[in-house]
């Protein structure tokens, strides 16, 4: 690879590492916190359904008179939106705002009074809100109505907002991290070309092409594959081919062996 690729290369996995970290954080605590209301509500609205008082309440003349205290009660207790019960008509026991107590409820119930949970965000008469609906059965198993809680997504995108903190951590984090790791790809492309700028390695080349190319010996310079890598002027007069030829040719067959004009030697890189 070369100089310019590999620089491309990890700076563009750092900056994908840190996105990726920070979009991860993020999803993680959103996730965690609609995770956690979901099995709360779940465990309301199922003990909601449960319940002796609002079982037996459903054979009363008005059903709402005793399910609307206690759903109430349970409400406030669990800090959430609101406890809705309703018959299999759909028809509210209980609401928060008691005008709308024997009322039909304002979303689709046919997924609880088919026997299912439901859990998801729908739009009723106080907003949007993040909701669970489970059946109410009685003795003999039979869905007699459904036990609906929720929060609103307004107080939910809120408490996440509080809970910010933790996320601008996480990305503060991210951010250093990226510092770092941005600091060790340029030590790391320093030490790959000697810690020299830019301006002195241009200096270098030109210097050397300068020497190279001004000496009257042949220089040619071979690397492990066998290839030739430099040529310099005297070396191609010597050899009577182009120098631009020569570049990348492979070195036993422009210097053979049995060459009266010249003879290649090879020796370890580092021998003397």
């Amino acid at each position: 690879m070369t100089l310019r690729v590999q620089l491309l290369a990890l700076q563009a996995l750092i900056v994908f590492l840190v996105t990726l970290g920070t979009g991860i954080a993020a999803s993680v605590q959103e996730n965690a916190l609609r995770e956690a209301y979901k099995d709360r509500m779940q465990a309301v609205a199922q003990s909601v359904a449960a319940l002796p008082v609002v079982l037996d309440a459903f054979d009363d003349e008005d059903p709402a008179a005793a399910i609307q205290p206690v759903a109430e009660v349970i409400r406030e207790a669990s800090d959430l939106a609101y406890v809705v019960v309703a018959n299999d008509e759909g028809i509210r026991y209980s609401h928060p705002n008691t005008d709308r107590i024997g009322e039909r409820v304002s979303t689709d119930p046919s997924i609880p009074l088919g026997g299912e949970i439901f859990v998801g965000t729908q739009t009723g008469t106080l907003g949007t809100s993040w909701r669970v609906k489970v059946p109410i059965r009685d003795e003999d198993g039979a869905v007699i109505g459904t036990a609906s809680v929720g929060i609103l997504e307004s107080e939910l995108n809120e408490e996440f907002t509080s809970n910010l903190v933790g996320l601008i951590s996480a990305m503060l984090a991210a951010a250093v991290l990226g510092v770092f790791g941005a600091a060790w790809v340029t030590s790391f492309i320093r030490r790959r070309i000697y810690r020299l700028e830019p301006h002195q390695i241009a200096a270098l080349v030109k210097n050397q092409e300068t020497t190279l190319h001004g000496l009257s010996e042949g220089v040619v310079t071979v690397d492990g594959a066998g290839r030739i890598t430099l040529v310099n002027d005297a070396a191609a007069r010597f050899l009577g081919r182009d120098a631009a030829d020569l570049d990348g040719a492979a070195a036993d067959e422009v210097l053979a062996p049995s060459s009266p004009r010249c003879s290649a030697r090879a020796r370890p890189r580092d021998a003397p």
